[in-house]
């Protein structure tokens, strides 16, 4: 083994905005020390819409590279195969480190083939909902065959331990991480600044929510909550919606049939993101499912009091009573009922938005979550 450790990062996805652990991926390459040498590969059937292959941001010693692959067991899957054998051992790989599922099944069939000459690590990202039939039966098979299992939060490592049956002393939670110098402190002035150049109006009151527009994320029960919340509270609120997905025509008619299609904004996919959260009062997650959400860190680390269901991570990022609210899921009621509270006390909206930037500094800096996977993969890395 060479005095840099070599990575080969296979992910279903790819490596940026606006997904999780696209963000995940993209905050830890950009960190990435010279001590360690990473390809990012990324499977996703359209390709990067944000990056292309090649050098990543002006490191050298980060790659990005394609492979659009939209199933296993097909011909391209098994010349995907055929070229990562010869990749890992042209290139002397140390570690493969998979997200999601399909990158999973192309870890451990690699660790079959290499066997002990390398060391398979499975990044778990969520809480396993889109596990279901067969392939819930061949993750389950495969995931307690690799070296060791890295997840974001306590939630995530709890359901892999009752659900999965795998020994704890294998799973090992890092957390996210966010880079605060994207997220400046900034003054009122600034702030109306901001609000100037995004086309909002200066006495409006913003609350975001950041994520794609899937049932999972449940905008639906949001809607209904700010509907319910626009007719009692007495400012400008507007809702902005970073993100996109198959909902987006249906959750836009039900804007118009709740008669808030005017302060409803759907902005889809931002590249801009810490920009609206600086000037944003509010966040909120009406999700149905969280591993640990890379949004409410962001949120955090803008400074925003938080509203968030009670669902995987969220209660590690959101402190109920100190940096934000928890709700439980799927209930509009109790939403609308929070966003009041929270519009109703100038003085405890600010107390959560300083908590919220002290829990973001204290607890999710990227710095951080890279120097923590930097120590793991190093300690594996020394058993070959």
């Amino acid at each position: 083994m060479s005095n840099t450790c070599k990575l080969l990062i296979i992910t279903d996805t790819y490596v940026g905005v606006p997904g999780g652990s696209e963000r995940h991926l993209y905050n830890f390459l950009s960190g990435l020390s010279s001590k360690f040498e990473a390809t990012a590969l990324q499977l996703i059937p359209t390709g990067n819409p944000m990056l292309k292959d090649g050098e990543f941001r002006g490191k050298t010693n980060v790659t990005l590279s394609s492979h659009p692959m939209a199933q296993i067991l097909s011909l391209n899957y098994f010349v995907l195969l055929y070229k990562l054998v010869r990749f890992i051992r042209t290139n002397k790989i140390d570690l493969v480190i998979s997200y999601h599922e399909k990158s999973d099944i192309t870890n451990f069939i690699i660790k079959k083939c290499f066997g002990k000459g390398i060391i398979s690590i499975s990044s778990k990202r969520d809480l396993g909902f889109k596990l279901t039939g067969l392939l819930r039966k061949i993750i389950k098979y495969i995931t307690p065959k690799f070296d060791a299992i890295t997840a974001p939060s306590n939630s995530i490592k709890h359901w892999l331990v009752v659900d999965f049956k795998l020994d704890k002393e294998k799973i090992f939670v890092i957390k996210n991480g966010v880079d605060l110098a994207s997220y400046p402190s900034v003054t009122d002035k600034e702030i109306q600044l901001l609000k100037n150049r995004l086309d909002m109006a200066s006495y409006s009151k913003i609350m975001t929510s950041v994520g794609c527009l899937k049932p999972i994320k449940g905008h639906q029960y949001l809607l209904k909550a700010f509907s319910t919340f626009k007719a009692q509270s007495v400012e400008d609120w507007c809702l902005v919606l970073i993100g996109d997905g198959e909902l987006r025509p249906e959750l836009q008619c039900q804007a118009h049939r709740l008669g808030i299609q005017d302060h409803v904004l759907f902005l889809g996919y931002q590249k801009n993101v810490p920009e609206w959260l600086l000037v944003s009062d509010l966040m909120v997650s009406a999700t149905l499912s969280e591993g640990l959400s890379n949004a409410l860190i962001e949120g955090c680390a803008a400074g925003c009091p938080i509203i968030a269901t009670n669902v995987g991570g969220n209660p590690e990022i959101i402190t109920n009573g100190y940096n934000g609210l928890l709700v439980e899921p799927e209930n509009s009621e109790e939403i609308s009922e929070a966003l009041l509270m929270l519009d109703g006390s100038n003085g405890l909206f600010s107390s959560m938005a300083s908590n919220s930037r002290i829990k973001a500094i204290t607890e999710f800096t990227n710095f951080s979550m890279v120097d923590s996977l930097e120590a793991l993969y190093s300690d594996y890395t020394k058993k070959l």
